[in-house]
């Protein structure tokens, strides 16, 4: 189990929050749509939007975003990115649903502060799966396993190990190695770790 060359190769960059603040990081502004788009088109179906009318919400939330981003203070003590980001797309939504509607929304009036657990939910769900899918090539393939069946399928270490052929101790390792790498890389997106990595 050497994950060592690829991870010694690895850098660490500064947050995609930090990047967008430059206007012509196009890299930085490619990966936070491919990163948030998905996650607001979902939203905004789930909140009963067709299909074009979810993806045009999204990108208006995305617009907002690039105008607002530059002054944008990373300050946990006064709430997180995924709580801005929230409070921007149900606004989008409650303005979309009033028009649609012709009755004011709520979700259109919403101030800041208030925090949507069903909106974390799927924005750490969101990151899990981004941050997974950017580190999966970092790890050997018995690493990977080792991890996937005891984080993700609450596999028993030993029974684990068994299934892999390492170690007990080398299936501990393996965990902590990639759940570190997993932890850097949301950290990269988002500056935001969900509790449960």
């Amino acid at each position: 189990m050497n994950d060592t060359p690829t991870d010694a190769g690895r850098k660490t960059r500064p947050s995609l929050l930090v990047r967008l603040r430059d206007g012509a990081d196009a890299d930085a502004w490619r990966t936070f749509v491919d990163v948030y788009a998905p996650l607001l088109y979902t939203f905004a179906r789930g909140r009963g939007l067709q299909d074009a009318d979810a993806a045009d919400v999204g990108q208006e939330v995305l617009a907002d975003v690039a105008r607002c981003i530059r002054m944008f203070e990373y300050q946990p003590e006064k709430g997180r990115f995924r709580d801005w980001l929230g409070l921007i797309a149900r606004r989008k939504l409650g303005r979309f649903l009033t028009k649609r509607d012709g009755q004011p929304s709520a979700l259109a009036e919403e101030t800041p502060g208030e925090v949507d657990p069903e909106w974390s939910s799927a924005f750490h769900a969101r990151l899990l799966e981004v941050g997974m899918e950017r580190i999966r090539g970092e790890f050997e393939l018995t690493t990977w396993q080792a991890f996937t069946e005891n984080w993700m399928h609450n596999r028993a270490v030993p029974e684990v190990a068994s299934v892999t052929g390492l170690s007990v101790a080398a299936v501990y390792v393996a965990k902590s190695r990639v759940l570190k790498r997993l932890r850097e890389a949301i950290l990269e997106l988002a500056e935001d770790v969900p509790q449960f990595v």
